[in-house]
């Protein structure tokens, strides 16, 4: 039996860390949940990820730094990077760094699931061939 694909979620916010986790949780999908960059590292240092939901403002700095730092390491690897923000005016230092999949927030949860599902069903299609 192929085990489940793993995902990281980078969230501050208790309450929205908790309602991403709840959104995706009913996904064939293993969530593990972070709340600083340094958790962030340590857990992209001790686990594969096929998807990385990343809030980028936070209490110990802004994810973009941990991004660019870990870009090719998170491609290396096959993770699809998710990128949340309040900030509009990020997006372009976001995809500068190549990461192409960002949203505003607020964000539909029942979209969030959806396009986290087609990453997953995209990802499950490319390794079985």
């Amino acid at each position: 039996m192929a085990s489940r694909p793993r995902m990281l979620i980078l969230e501050d916010e208790p309450r929205l860390a908790d309602l991403y986790r709840r959104a995706l949780a009913r996904l064939e999908v293993d969530i593990d949940l972070v709340t600083t960059l340094a958790e962030a590292r340590a857990a992209l240092e001790q686990r594969r990820y096929a998807i990385f939901l990343v809030d980028l403002r936070l209490p110990d700095g802004n994810a973009a730094d941990l991004l660019r730092a870990y870009r090719e390491y998170l491609r290396r690897r096959g993770t699809e990077v998710i990128v949340l923000t309040a900030e509009a005016r990020q997006r372009d230092e976001v995809q500068a760094l190549g990461f192409d999949y960002y949203f505003e927030k607020p964000i539909s949860l029942t979209m969030l699931a959806q396009f986290v599902q087609r990453l997953l069903q995209a990802g499950a299609a490319a390794s079985s061939q």
